[in-house]
């Protein structure tokens, strides 16, 4: 800085003083003190050229610091007082209105890093209205108090993003909306930067509004999710959960919901997908529980449910109980189908326990296999006792194969599980020989039993390790063999006996012709 000395009129004394301080003034004086225009050489090696009154720097003057600051403007009371440039040594410049040695009033200051602020100052700091431009390219342009952001003002980010509304101690603080780069918005309530309190968030990939009570990025209280800006878009009303869990009640292609809802996912024409709750179709069919994934009100069915409680009447069957991954677990279960068959009970951990009258087919109880067998019937009442197994009336037809001749059968009465005799059973062959039996079975092994072929009765003790039985016949002729097929057991023991009547006829007459 260059300084200039301004010699005052000739009444003024003008000299050249050094102080015992080491201190040297050159220039005009009055009532023995500086006063007029002068130089002074501070011992500190700090030099002001300019105004003096009574000793004081006062008027136009300019200083150059020991730190290496220099400023250039109006004083007053030895202060910066008035409209002065600051050049600091840190390369900060400064240029406005000063009072009492600070900036006060309006003024600009450019930053070595390339930031400016451009408004009002109070005692050295921001306060009032002021823009600043900040070295990473963000601009806030609002209200200041203390040096910091305070009041209405809008910031808009070097991102893109921008935020309108009020400030508090350099944070987004009361009402104020955020214009993210991305599209997204939020409009509410702030505190120390973050989102806090009553407001509403819009959602641009998702074209969603959430509105709720908010704790930076968590939502909570009441609230409502609105599927897009349209007038008529469907909105939901309810209480939040957590984030993205929300609990609400809306009906929706005519089913009603109630529950909680994954609030970030479907659409708005199916709405979102369903978490927990209750569906109702019509009286005769609701669930409620957890839903499968990706299930919305419009698309799902009772079956979609993966735990819950479902009643339905739907066909004929009748289901009152829980579900355990979409199929009947435990509860009150009734079957009528016109023309096949009727059951009553209840599921026991996913298997059906109760009565059934009449015919089941194949394709009627999912469940059952039934193997081999060709009809099933409850000509007497039966039960089921659970998946595969099923007590009743069970029949192979022997000669399929001739469409002309009548259909012979092997009949099962009793309890098969899994097509296997279990308990007490009776069987018959149909044939040209009168033959059946009676039995016991245990874990599809058979344990004894016994029957008439014809006139002749015989025994059977079967073995706990293979299909091996052993036949007795009443004059205590004997024989073994290994069965394959239940429907095939009594055809091998008729064929068994056959071959001890032909042996024994064979020997009777060897024994005539040696005679």
């Amino acid at each position: 800085m260059t300084l200039l000395l301004v010699f005052a009129p000739a009444r003024l004394d003008a000299r050249k003083v050094k102080f015992k301080n080491g201190d040297v003034y050159d220039g005009e004086w009055k009532n023995k003190a500086p006063n007029g225009i002068g130089l002074m050489m501070y011992a500190n090696g700090e030099i002001y050229s300019g105004a003096w009154e009574n000793g004081i720097r006062t008027g136009q003057g300019a200083m150059s610091f020991a730190n290496g600051d220099e400023y250039s403007g109006e004083w007053k009371d030895d202060l910066f007082h008035g409209d002065g440039k600051m050049t600091y040594a840190n390369n900060d410049i400064y240029e406005g209105c000063w009072e009492a040695g600070m900036q006060s009033g309006q003024g600009v200051m450019n930053y070595a890093d390339g930031s400016v602020y451009e408004g009002e100052w109070n005692a050295g700091l921001y306060s009032g209205q002021g823009k600043k431009t900040y070295a990473n390219k963000d601009v806030y342009d609002g209200s200041w108090e203390s040096g910091r952001q305070s009041g209405p003002g809008t910031m808009i980010y070097a991102s893109g993003s921008s935020y309108e509304g009020n400030w508090e101690a350099g944070q987004p603080s009361g009402e104020g909306k955020m214009f993210y780069v991305s599209g997204d918005v939020y409009s509410g309530l702030w505190q120390n930067g973050v989102r806090a309190g009553a407001g509403e968030f819009y959602d641009k990939v998702l074209d969603r509004y959430f509105q709720g009570i908010w704790d930076n990025t968590a939502l909570s209280g009441a609230g409502c999710v609105r599927f897009g800006g349209a007038p008529d878009a469907l909105t939901l009303q309810g209480n939040w959960v957590d984030n993205n869990v929300f609990q609400t009640s809306y009906a929706l292609a005519g089913k009603s919901f109630i529950g909680t809802v994954l609030a970030h996912t479907g659409d708005g024409q199916n709405g979102p997908y369903l978490n927990t709750g209750k569906v109702v179709w019509t009286e005769d069919i609701t669930a409620e529980g957890t839903w499968k994934p990706e299930v919305t009100l419009v698309s799902c069915k009772h079956t979609d449910l993966i735990a819950g409680k479902v009643h339905y009447n739907i066909d004929g069957r009748v289901f009152d109980g829980d579900v355990k991954d979409g199929k009947e677990a435990n509860g009150n279960l009734t079957v009528s189908i016109p023309g096949q068959f009727s059951f009553s009970g209840e599921m026991k951990d996913g298997e059906p326990f109760g009565i059934y009258i009449g015919d089941i087919k194949a394709s009627s109880f999912q469940g059952f296999d039934f193997g081999v067998w060709d009809e099933v019937q409850g000509a007497d009442i039966g039960r089921i006792e659970g998946a595969g197994a099923l007590c009743g009336v069970f029949r192979k037809r022997l000669n399929p194969e001739d469409d002309d001749a009548a259909p012979r059968y092997f009949t099962v009465r009793g309890l098969l599980k899994e097509g296997i005799p279990d308990g007490d059973v009776y069987m018959e062959y149909a044939s040209a020989d009168s033959l059946a039996m009676t039995s016991t079975w245990k874990d599809g092994k058979l344990v004894e039993g016994k029957g008439m072929l014809d006139t002749v009765p015989f025994s059977v003790t079967g073995s706990e390790d293979s299909n091996s039985i052993l036949v007795e016949l009443e004059n205590g002729e004997r024989c073994n063999f290994i069965w394959t097929e239940v429907f095939g057991i009594l055809q091998e023991i008729r064929n068994k006996v056959q071959e001890q009547r032909t042996l024994r006829e064979k020997l009777a007459a060897d024994l005539l012709g040696n005679a």
